[in-house]
Formats: C-alpha cells, structure tokens, sequence
C-alpha cells in the first residue's frame, strides 16, 4: 500500500529495514560518531549493521566517503538503482557494495556493474555465502543465497573485484583509495 501510495505521488521509497544515507558533505548521517570530511569512496550496503560497521572500519584506516547508502529490503530503490547513481556521480571514485541478495533485474545489475567497472573500481561483498550466513540473510532481509563460485565468476566477468567478507572489503578499499590509479595493462 505505501510503494502504490508513493508511486502515484512520484515519490521514490528507501528501505525498508535500513538505516539510510550518510553524506559527509551535506552533513547528513545515521551515526552521531562518522567521520565529518567526504572522500572518494561510495558505498551501497544492504545491511544498516554492516553499513554502520564499514564506515567505522574503514574510517580507522584513512578511508573518507562521499556516500553511503544502507537500503534494506529495496521495495523500490535497489541495488541497481544505486549502482547506476554511483557510476554518474562525479564525487565518487571507488564503489563499495555489500549486497545480500539481488533485489530488481539480474540482468541489469551485471549491465551496470559491467559499464560502473569499466570507470571506477568496483568492489562487492555477498552476504550469506556461508550456511550460517546464508540462513541469517534468509531471516534478515528474506534473500536467498545462491552458490559462492557463480556469484564471484558473475562478479569477475562484469570487471568487478569480489571479497570475502567486510574486512577484505575495506583493504581493498584501502588499497585503491591509496594507491595511484592503475595506468595501461
């Protein structure tokens, strides 16, 4: 009922079950303690607790963000909606994503993830590719986890570099936000 109501208003609904967007920049923020100065780095988490825990992690380690977007069970902006934003936005220089189930067209997913990989560093961590965790995503945003291999080949043929959990997310975020862009190969 409230997706039909906002719909007919043209209004676009975050979430639910997430915590929103932190924009340094503009001052808005979902955590009282998130570091005050904008960075490179733009993040679409699925998870509220994961996002909040990647800006804190990363954050320790020099990493600045121009955005982050946790939202939740995508009713209707998803994961697709915000890589396209990501891939435009001139703010942003490394895509961080922590996605536990697609939500949206598959196909268009890997199109974007295809063409943002081709522009900027694109960096994915599934939730759920453990039994244990592939039960706590089921029971918290209803997704199901598929195989592990099919998802990082997927993720690798797009151009994008898969990790293993949120802290091998954010060394690789490290790593590109420090190191020289990569010229020629």
């Amino acid at each position: 009922e409230i997706l039909k109501r906002a719909k007919e208003y043209g209004i676009r609904l975050l979430g639910p079950n997430c915590l929103g967007i932190f924009c340094p920049k503009s001052g808005l923020s979902f955590g009282y303690d998130f570091p005050k100065e904008p960075g490179a780095v733009g993040a679409i988490v699925q998870s509220g607790g994961n996002s909040t825990d990647l800006i804190h992690f990363a954050s320790l380690r020099g990493i600045r963000f121009s955005k982050v977007v946790s939202y939740g069970n995508a009713l209707d902006i998803n994961q697709n909606d915000l890589l396209e934003y990501f891939l435009q936005d001139p703010e942003t220089g490394i895509i961080l994503c922590f996605i536990e189930g697609l939500r949206g067209s598959g196909k268009t997913f890997l199109e974007l993830l295809r063409k943002a990989a081709s522009l900027k560093p694109v960096i994915i961590c599934k939730g759920g590719r453990t039994r244990a965790g592939a039960r706590w995503t089921l029971s918290h945003t209803a997704s199901l986890a598929g195989s592990a291999k099919i998802w990082e080949t997927a993720i690798r043929q797009a151009g994008a570099i898969p990790s293993r959990d949120i802290d091998e997310l954010v060394d690789m975020a490290v790593a590109f936000y420090l190191m020289p862009p990569v010229r020629g190969m």
